[in-house]
């Protein structure tokens, strides 16, 4: 694709959209290295700008502003001038562009862009939460979940195009939720963002999250300490579930003997064949994206896969992973994209690796039943792949087949016992009322592991009604050696100690009052949104909402209001989660809330 002739008017922006999504990015990576290298004066080269963040390659603040004025020429709309500030390096500002540009969607001739300050791209609303927001439960969380239900009926009941941006994700916590959103609330611009957070808070005990910590800086560097929930069976480096660690929490390391066991665990099919040719280039960057991930760099992580599947496109752990990404960066028709193709490619060869990608893909979707379908169709070919297994026991657990995944998860550890495997058997058994197994199996995994982090984390979840007693009895009984077991006992201790209500709720009040700053800061409606069902945080989402004079749209008591007299069965999925009749009631009451929210600022607009 050449230069743009005329880069005031923006067109080069529609050129670059009708691109496949691989060449979208390498266009726009090409494009900006080559402006910035000639900015600054710097050697032609094939590579076009040398590596290094822009402080390094030369630009001043100065430099940063008129930069930052070119792109504005380049693509025809308002950057801020903090831009290179903000995305220190080409991938993260052309990861920053994209979003901002909505080019990472379905590619087309006619496809269109809001131009800047236009209110199609006004008319954003953001949802922001956990399990709940994102979809989980449902059959299609980038159709039923509560957001994309929203969208519809927001549309229909205004008369205005809306666009609703659903960054929930399993696990989150109201520290992650504010760690998150101003890099949200930058990429997306929303008018409204809807808040529904805080049922985790109450089993992660979150430490507050300091002030002053921008996103970008979190990003790169305490945010290695954070974890979450999966929805899906993510691929072992991953962090697992959980919480930040602190003093109360996690025992301070006193010695080798706390560090935590790091055990390569290799698949018997590691050696198969893969239909693709990669190379050096694609290798690299999908072990820099790897290693973004497991520090929970998302967008560094992004970007380094989409570098990847440009080099190899037909790379299907590549696409697996640019699925689960897409998800979490609230994506969804970039993610759809690449599992269709995977789905496409299953369909005509059912070969080991895009089988088991593909129900991988399937389960970090949120499609519980199809990813079940591929594992078993896979399994039935290679049964002794552990990572196949703890997928297809993910997805009867969320699919409420609890049995059928207890046997499912026993073969998984048996093949692959890595601490994935030891988390969701100990999920499971407490879904089947096994506590004390359950309990054993976080002990067992601190045996294997060493991990004391990730002990203190399954501690802190186990259900509050299980007696303290049960804990200290169990690790008596506990076959370890003695040093071993006084380890556990100094983490179980100072779980029981950090078990407290009041922590929880006092910093999940200041999260919340800071998630309402920002929006407000962004120029957005806050907006709180209690959960279906009854939960600890309801009241302190009142609290704050009525402190903060924020509204509240309280689900929770209209939901039963519209069920009655249908039993809550029929509006819940297997795992207590909202089915996709359930989402639609709640999609229902938000709409609602949120047009008479709108209504009255519309009002308020027209007056002044």
């Amino acid at each position: 694709m050449s230069s743009p002739a005329d880069p005031g008017s923006g067109a080069w922006r529609l050129e670059l959209q009708r691109l496949p999504l691989a060449q979208r990015r390498l266009a726009l990576r090409r494009e900006v290295a080559n402006r910035a290298a000639r900015f600054l004066s710097l050697p032609a080269s094939d590579a076009g700008l040398p590596a290094g963040s822009w402080a390094e390659l030369g630009f001043d603040s100065l430099r940063a502003v008129d930069f930052r004025n070119e792109m504005e020429d380049l693509l025809g709309v308002s950057l801020r001038s903090t831009l290179l500030f903000d995305h220190p390096d080409l991938d993260g500002l052309v990861a920053y562009l994209l979003t901002v540009q909505r080019l990472d969607g379905v590619p087309g001739p006619t496809a269109q862009i809001p131009a800047a300050g236009s209110c199609a791209e006004q008319n954003v609303v953001l949802c922001v939460g956990d399990s709940g927001t994102f979809g989980v439960g449902s059959s299609d969380p980038a159709k039923h979940a509560y957001p994309a239900v929203l969208q519809t009926l927001l549309q229909e009941r205004t008369k205005r195009d809306w666009t609703v941006i659903n960054c929930g994700s399993p696990g989150n916590n109201s520290r992650d939720v504010l760690r998150q959103l101003p890099a949200q609330c930058a990429e997306f611009r929303p008018r409204v963002v809807c808040v529904s957070v805080g049922a985790n808070d109450f089993w992660t005990c979150p430490e507050l999250l300091p002030e002053g910590l921008a996103s970008d800086t979190i990003a790169h560097g305490e945010a290695k300490l954070r974890g979450r929930i999966p929805c899906g069976p993510l691929l072992p480096r991953c962090q697992p579930h959980g919480i930040t660690p602190d003093a109360s929490s996690v025992p301070v390391a006193r010695g080798p003997e706390w560090e935590p066991r790091h055990l390569r665990l290799p698949s018997s099919h590691d050696n198969l064949p893969v239909k693709w040719q990669s190379t050096t280039e694609s290798q690299a960057h999908q072990r820099e994206g790897w290693r973004r991930h497991a520090a929970n760099d998302m967008g560094g992580a992004l970007a380094e896969f989409e570098l990847a599947f440009a080099a190899v496109p037909d790379d299907a752990q590549t696409r697996q992973m640019l699925v689960a990404l897409y998800h979490s960066n609230g994506r969804s028709e970039a993610a759809a994209e690449h599992l269709q193709w995977l789905l496409d490619s299953w369909t005509r060869d059912q070969d080991f690796w895009t089988g088991r990608s593909l129900a991988m893909a399937f389960s970090q979707s949120g499609r519980s039943q199809q990813a079940r379908e591929v594992a078993l169709a896979v399994l039935a070919a290679y049964p002794d792949d552990g990572l196949t297994w703890r997928c297809r026991a993910v997805s009867e657990f969320h699919l409420g087949l609890c049995e059928e995944a207890s046997h499912s998860i026993e073969a998984a550890i048996r093949l692959l016992p890595d601490r994935w495997s030891y988390f969701w058997r100990q999920r499971i058994l407490f879904r089947l009322g096994n506590v004390e197994e359950a309990i054993r199996t976080i002990y067992a995994a601190y045996v294997v592991w060493n991990d004391a982090k990730v002990a203190a984390e399954d501690l802190r979840a186990v259900p509050a009604k299980v007696a303290d007693a049960l804990l200290w009895s169990l690790l008596e009984s506990m076959a370890c050696e003695p040093e071993v077991r006084a380890r556990l006992a100094q983490i179980v201790g100072n779980v029981l100690v950090a078990k407290n209500g009041a922590a929880a709720e006092k910093v999940l009040s200041e999260h919340l009052r800071r998630i309402v700053a920002l929006a407000r800061q962004a120029g957005a409606i806050p907006v709180f949104v209690s959960y279906f069902i009854a939960q600890l945080s309801d009241d302190v989402m009142r609290t704050i909402a009525a402190e903060l004079g924020v509204a509240f749209v309280a689900v929770v008591e209209n939901f039963r209001l519209r069920v009655a007299p249908r039993p809550m069965e029929e509006v819940k999925s297997p795992d207590g989660h909202c089915n996709d009749e359930g989402y639609r009631i709640v999609a229902t009451i938000v709409a609602e809330g949120l047009q008479e929210i709108l209504a009255d600022t519309w009002r308020e607009s027209a007056r002044q």
